[in-house]
């Protein structure tokens, strides 16, 4: 276990997170978040973030230093189905050393280093700069979502498990705190990285229950407000949001819908909603406030994703939709209608896309119930959050132990069934 000496009540974290760019999505969410909160806790705390990054994020992070050149989300280096996710990995790994190299920062053995959003080349560039250092500070890597498929025998396998080995070569098995934000997810890693992996608190943070401002302009009219909140991005939805709102619309006028997009949007079907009279689009980030305000105005909100890349990850839109007291419409087999289903939420989940819209009528049918459902849930989502994330980090840092956490032990996975002989 990490011993108190090497964990002071007031150890330095350094955030490292080459998501960190722009003020919208939960990189900057959490960053902003864990910034005031170190700031109230007097807990010292140094931020890296993309070299291209807003002004003002860089103003919500306090004690920033804009170290890395290249996205998180950025793919490295070219290649077929063959050999593209290994280049990857081997490409994306060098970088990130070179980067850090380049900030001048000194680690040191007493730090807390913390990655919100891992993936095995950052994990291991992480690796190769502390080795070159000779420090062995304690490190964090998070986990909210996988960037590609992980199947048993995959390079994406390989390179976590390759990844994991190059973090604990550098500062030590006990040294490196790994969580997941939901079961399923930390199975698939537990087994790929070969080592336990905690179920930890969500990484949000919530304002007051109730919303101390007013929300943004509302579409006019007295009918259901619908809120989609979160940017809907193609590759997120299952369904397109244009043709939800239209279909909605053709068989209930009346309804409202609130559509939150990127400050320049390049989809033209979504940004055509605009001439609507029942339709509002928020652009860009939301203050606090307002968003939760917007989240109170709605009746619920609608998530219609794809389900197999929400099998395994967590939504932030629909926890904190949980956390201010609003029902969900999602697709089945996601996290979200598994929260619904076990009753820690509240909400409509569908099972097949065609049935979205009724999806819609049902939740509004059932308005009243899901509302009393929702409020009486939401207390638990604001006791699991990014507070509770950093108190229980901070309780390992300090050797007082994981009590209160869930470690999924590594276990094997079912390979997928090889083709058949001709």
């Amino acid at each position: 276990m990490p011993g108190s000496a090497d964990a002071p009540s007031h150890q330095r974290i350094v955030l490292l997170d080459s998501g960190l760019s722009r003020r919208m999505g939960h990189h900057a969410h959490f960053g902003h978040g864990l910034a005031q909160l170190c700031a109230e806790q007097g807990i010292p705390l140094v931020t890296f973030a993309r070299k291209q990054v807003a002004a003002k994020l860089i103003a919500d992070l306090g004690n920033a230093k804009t170290v890395f050149a290249r996205s998180l989300y950025e793919v490295f280096a070219q290649g077929d189905v063959f050999d593209q996710d290994w280049n990857d990995y081997r490409t994306g790994r060098r970088l990130y050393t070179e980067d850090l190299d380049q900030s001048g920062f000194e680690p040191q053995g007493s730090d807390l280093c913390w990655m919100p959003s891992a993936r095995p080349r950052e994990i291991a560039g992480l690796a190769d700069w502390l080795l070159k250092h000779e420090v062995r500070p304690q490190v964090v890597i998070g986990f909210q979502l996988l960037m590609r498929p992980m199947e048993p025998g995959s390079v994406e396998g390989l390179v976590h498990r390759l990844a994991t080995n190059r973090l604990i070569e550098a500062v030590g098995r006990e040294r490196v705190f790994p969580y997941a934000t939901n079961l399923p997810l930390a199975r698939r890693l537990a087994a790929a990285m070969r080592l336990g992996i905690y179920l930890a608190p969500l990484p949000h943070f919530y304002g007051p229950p109730v919303a101390p401002v007013a929300p943004p302009p509302l579409p006019p009219g007295a009918g259901p407000l619908i809120a989609s909140v979160g940017v809907p991005r193609a590759r997120k939805l299952g369904v397109p949001l244009p043709d939800i709102v239209r279909a909605a619309l053709s068989r209930r006028p009346d309804l409202r819908f609130v559509i939150q997009v990127n400050e320049i949007e390049s989809n033209g079907d979504l940004m055509a909603l605009e001439k609507l009279r029942q339709v509002k689009l928020v652009k860009g980030w939301l203050e606090d406030g307002a968003f939760a305000a917007l989240i109170q105005a709605a009746a619920a909100l609608l998530l219609p994703y794809r389900r197999d890349r929400y099998a395994e990850n967590i939504s932030s839109p629909f926890a904190f939709a949980a956390a201010y007291g609003r029902p969900a419409i999602v697709p089945s087999g996601t996290w979200m209608a598994e929260r619904i289903a076990r009753k820690q939420a509240a909400g409509v989940a569908y099972k097949r896309d065609e049935a979205v819209i009724n999806a819609i009528a049902v939740t509004l049918d059932r308005q009243a119930q899901l509302l009393a459902q929702a409020s009486k849930l939401a207390e638990r989502w604001r006791i699991w959050d990014g507070k509770a994330l950093l108190r229980v980090v901070r309780q390992w840092a300090a050797g007082e132990g994981t009590a209160e956490l869930r470690l999924v032990l590594p276990k094997p996975l079912s390979p997928a069934a090889p083709p058949a002989a001709s």
